[in-house]
């Protein structure tokens, strides 16, 4: 059983972001610096340790180095990403609604819609 399970999970998912706000330094809880709903996915492929993001004209690749369920919120999971650029926090909700991606000098909140899906 604990095979199958591990296999569900190290599928590719697929999320199309709905919304976007970028939070920039200083950061003010609830507060976005910029927003918009432009085009944009998510892949996330935990079999091969990737994540890309395309942001409107912006792709950014990471690796996933580390992933655990976060500490202050049992809904998300937690993964360290890194990149030529350094290492990033990405959490993503439980129910696939909503995923954040806390860079040093930014914080990129996404709301993720109904189309979202898991390629399982």
């Amino acid at each position: 059983m604990l095979l199958l399970t591990s296999g569900i999970y190290a599928q590719e998912q697929v999320y199309n972001v709905q919304r976007y706000c970028i939070d920039e330094k200083p950061f003010k809880q609830g507060e976005c610096n910029i927003a918009g709903n432009e085009y944009s996915f998510v892949f996330i492929d935990t079999n091969k340790r990737d994540v890309v993001f395309f942001l409107t004209d912006t792709k950014m690749k990471y690796k996933i180095v580390d992933s655990s369920i976060f500490s202050k919120d049992r809904n998300y999971r937690s993964y360290t990403l890194e990149n030529g650029e350094g290492q990033v926090e990405m959490r993503v909700h439980q129910q696939h609604t909503k995923i954040e991606f806390l860079h040093p000098n930014n914080h990129i909140y996404l709301t993720v819609g109904k189309s979202t899906k898991g390629t399982n």
